[in-house]
């Protein structure tokens, strides 16, 4: 589902958050550990439901098989672009941009979901892209992973009885170290929140990377495997009272062991960290959604609703702009 971020922030304030995220650090005497290497040595180990139909990839992938459109004065899309390249994409106040998938669609069944899997290229190495950010004498290790697509069932095995769809999802795990290196806590976002829990209590591999659980569809992130409850502030109103009208329990994310993908030796697919730097600057100055409007679906006379859109890019989100503030209102878990 997606997760509620910042207001669109102005070029000057985009531009000091690439700053800081391609910022190497200058700890006394410039001494400071490499952001690459610190961002290895903590990567995150995934580990996904067996059901799960994506991995995260690379942002050009999905932008190669978009359409730019830009929402004209009348309330309608225009492809602006048929080709886009993630440095060429248009950035802050500049009108109001959406990347559109072009071959699938969050609308058809189970949320276009078997479309969306057979685009995204099953096979492909995944990635996730890393970002440093140092704030009051603190380190955060930032890893934003993107997927193709999201579609939440609330039936497992997912099937077409109640779902939540939209192209493109981000999502992201941090890692807080002290000034001098020494890892404090993590925070794992899902839906609207997140979850934080210190480092000592925390399940890692080899000691230096935390072990995350993630949901099967919604991709949140959980610090065990099995049924987790979703947080009902996260859940529209309306969703709500379709549940509660039916008589049906509270949905929940399904986050059972199954495939790794992670640092070597992690017992999975090698993820590669991309470290994000100035070759991103386009693509993350982006202002738009990646993806189409956002979809709900259940039994009729409800149907298949447009609610919503597809979330926006990660220099968008509070944790970027705010990462100890934001992690700090996030639960512990």
């Amino acid at each position: 589902m997606p997760r509620k971020v910042l207001p669109l922030l102005g070029c000057a304030v985009v531009a000091l958050a690439l700053a800081l995220a391609s910022f190497a650090g200058s700890a006394a005497g410039g001494r400071a550990e490499p952001d690459g290497r610190l961002l290895a040595r903590y990567e995150p180990v995934m580990q996904f439901d067996p059901l799960e139909q994506f991995m995260p990839t690379r942002v050009k992938t999905f932008v190669r098989d978009a359409d730019l459109e830009q929402l004209t004065a009348a309330g309608t899309w225009s492809v602006v672009d048929p080709s886009p390249r993630p440095r060429r994409l248009p950035g802050p106040n500049t009108g109001t941009w959406r990347l559109n998938e072009t071959a699938c669609t969050p609308s058809a069944t189970l949320g276009g979901l078997a479309c969306y899997a057979a685009a995204e290229q099953p096979g492909r190495t995944p990635v996730v892209y890393g970002r440093v950010a140092r704030e009051n004498g603190q380190i955060v290790l930032q890893y934003w992973y993107f997927y193709y697509d999201d579609v939440y069932s609330y039936a497992y095995p997912p099937s077409d009885f109640i779902w939540q769809a939209h192209e493109g999802d981000w999502e992201d795990v941090n890692v807080v170290l002290s000034g001098d290196g020494q890892p404090q806590y993590v925070g794992y976002s899902q839906h609207c929140l997140g979850q934080r829990r210190a480092w000592a209590d925390t399940t890692r591999f080899r000691d230096t990377h935390p072990v995350v659980h993630v949901g099967v569809g919604s991709h949140a992130n959980y610090f065990s495997s099995g049924t987790h409850p979703i947080d009902p502030s996260c859940i529209p109103a309306q969703a709500l009272a379709i549940l509660q009208a039916n008589h049906l329990p509270l949905p929940v994310d399904y986050a059972n062991e199954g495939p790794i993908a992670g640092p070597p030796g992690s017992g999975g697919s090698v993820m590669r960290v991309h470290a994000l730097g100035d070759r991103d600057a386009g693509w993350l100055q982006f202002p738009g959604t990646w993806g189409e409007a956002q979809y709900f679906h259940a039994p009729p006379p409800i149907g298949t609703l447009a609610f919503g859109a597809s979330p926006v890019g990660p220099a968008y989100h509070a944790e970027w702009n705010d990462p100890l503030g934001t992690l700090a209102s996030w639960p512990l878990g």
